[in-house]
């Protein structure tokens, strides 16, 4: 029996196809981008004319930008064709070890590592870093309810932000913390393991560091310990207690 009903088959085909055109379409734009990136990154090295690394920083965001873009399609196109559900759940959590978002419990504290920078607070499009996220907790808490091992819920927290650039980049890419969109991570992390984000159970706290690499690590700490913690901590690299 045809997964599709012949009264909408028609109908159904057309939107797939309308939406593989858009998708096309979409990498089409990205290819176009990534080419004139190359040109002005070529231009830059050779000094031929006055080109500030900022300008091609800025060519490769609209590049980033436009692939996001054709992911989400992607990933909607994905979600209405596939019909099998165990096929669906092998795709997210491919879709988190691709993206190379890691969590780790232990000793009451939750660690999530990143491997971008958390967006500007007025970037335009941020679905990028939370769809995954949202994904990645999705996938961890349900291994964990599999295994019988805790899925933390935290009443009194301190979120603890560590921004880490990669030090071999231009300096002014740093950003001052209260430009940083933190408030839609923590509404992702607040659905799975808080018991509010409400200011009056949750603090935050942010520390930039200079590494080898752009990458975010998150903490999930119990109010309590937090100071203790964070006294340690600072006598580490970051690498030492992931």
């Amino acid at each position: 029996m045809s997964i599709i009903a012949e009264t909408n088959e028609k109908e159904v085909l057309q939107k797939l196809r309308a939406q593989l055109d858009a998708g096309q379409k979409a990498a089409g734009h990205v290819e176009q981008m990534l080419a004139e990136s190359r040109n002005l990154l070529l231009a830059y090295s050779r000094k031929t004319v006055n080109i500030h690394y900022e300008n091609l920083s800025d060519m490769i965001v609209e590049a980033a930008k436009s692939s996001e873009v054709l992911t989400e399609k992607m990933r909607r196109l994905v979600l209405e064709m596939t019909l099998d559900k165990r096929k669906y759940e092998r795709y997210k959590s491919d879709v988190v070890l691709i993206h190379g978002i890691k969590l780790k419990y232990q000793d009451e504290i939750l660690c999530i590592s990143l491997p971008v920078l958390i967006p500007h607070r007025k970037a335009e499009y941020t679905d990028y870093i939370y769809r995954p996220l949202y994904t990645a907790f999705q996938h961890w808490c349900m291994q964990q309810a599999e295994n019988n091992q805790v899925i933390p819920e935290y009443k009194n927290c301190t979120v603890c932000f560590f921004h880490l650039y990669d030090k071999n980049l231009p300096l002014y890419r740093v950003r001052d913390h209260d430009n940083m969109e933190e408030k839609h991570v923590l509404d992702v992390i607040a659905n799975f393991f808080l018991t509010s984000d409400s200011g009056y159970y949750t603090s935050t706290y942010h520390e930039t560091r200079m590494e080898e690499k752009d990458r975010t690590v998150i903490y999930l700490i119990p109010a309590e310990v937090f100071p203790s913690w964070l006294q340690e901590k600072r006598e580490q690299t970051i690498s030492n207690f992931l």
